[in-house]
């Protein structure tokens, strides 16, 4: 099974953004030690929690400093840009790292409102023909010519040893029947809170059509995952994420002893205890998560598994990522 690390770079309270980037880059240096597959970044704009808004930029920085491990958007929110820059952006990065770079197509603005207002430069925005978009950006990477105006204008740089490597995010299981349509892999963010029918990935490898991409479906899933070697220590190590998940209120990640003082409600509670017996979040020693996952791989068809593991103490994130890849050893 290959592992991968979706990461949101949540801040804890009083890191500095440039802390984070700092840290960051040391826990993809050791993930890439560790063994896993991908490290990929997400795209957030106005949140002042999440140190994540130009996932490519990382990347490229990641690249340089890394040597095997794949480096992707989870995602690139594509109704923001337009399709030439996204591909030039994309076919830059597999020439500064080749073989390695993920393109994730989200369909969300990534942001609120007034966020989607200062992206878009105030003109309407369209979320009627993504998937056209995203297939104009998919020409283009592979150096076809799109239709329309696209055609007049080539994206630069051409004739790339290699391709970005695109997977079709999704959260709520519309986007599978077109993922596999247009031959991408699908990636599927169970961590969002959306309940998950094996019937979404059964229709994605059924429609599923071989591309220039894959010859073959391809289902990755992401889960909320905290690993300790006892409950007890992983309770105390996820308690920080559960408020933040529980209140949505936009603050950095508390440290371990402030969470441990904080109250929920019985309502929070009661959220928690569905989002674990749903499996939208994990947590637990490597004993008892992994028939859990065993279970979800074998029900849902998954052939990737991504973690997010918004834990505020940097060694006790890495030593949960190293218990995940212990559990598939």
């Amino acid at each position: 099974m290959k592992l991968g690390i979706h990461d949101l770079l949540p801040l804890n309270q009083g890191e500095t953004t440039q802390e984070r980037f700092a840290k960051t880059i040391q826990m993809v240096q050791a993930l890439e030690a560790m063994g896993y597959s991908r490290y990929w970044a997400s795209e957030h704009h106005g949140m002042a929690s999440l140190a994540s808004s130009t996932p490519e930029l990382l990347l490229a920085y990641l690249a340089a400093v890394t040597n095997k491990i794949r480096l992707g958007t989870g995602g690139t929110m594509i109704v923001n840009y337009s399709p030439l820059k996204i591909a030039e952006i994309f076919k830059t990065l597999t020439l500064l790292a080749p073989d390695r770079i993920d393109f994730g197509i989200g369909r969300a603005p990534g942001t609120d409102h007034n966020g989607m207002m200062a992206l878009s430069q105030g003109n309407p925005i369209d979320f009627d023909h993504l998937y056209d978009k995203a297939q104009i950006i998919l020409d283009y990477l592979t150096d076809t010519t799109p239709k329309g105006f696209y055609s007049l204008t080539q994206a630069i740089p051409v004739k790339t040893r290699t391709i970005a490597q695109p997977w079709m995010l999704g959260s709520s299981g519309q986007s599978a029947v077109k993922a596999g349509q247009m031959g991408l892999g699908y990636s599927f963010a169970k961590f969002f809170g959306v309940e998950t029918d094996p019937s979404v990935f059964k229709a994605y490898r059924d429609h599923f059509q071989a591309s220039e991409f894959y010859h073959e479906p391809k289902v990755m899933v992401s889960y909320k995952i905290i690993l300790a070697d006892s409950q007890e220590e992983a309770d105390y190590w996820a308690r920080p994420s559960e408020i933040s998940h529980v209140r949505k209120n936009g603050a950095p990640l508390m440290s371990f002893d402030r969470a441990q003082e904080i109250d929920l409600s019985l309502e929070e509670q009661s959220i928690l205890e569905e989002n674990y017996q749903r499996r939208f979040m994990l947590k637990g020693t490597p004993e008892n998560i992994a028939p859990i996952l065993q279970e979800e791989i074998e029900r849902l068809g998954i052939d990737e598994l991504m973690a997010y593991m918004p834990i505020p103490d940097q060694q006790s994130r890495l030593h949960s990522y190293k218990l995940l890849t212990q559990i598939f050893q």
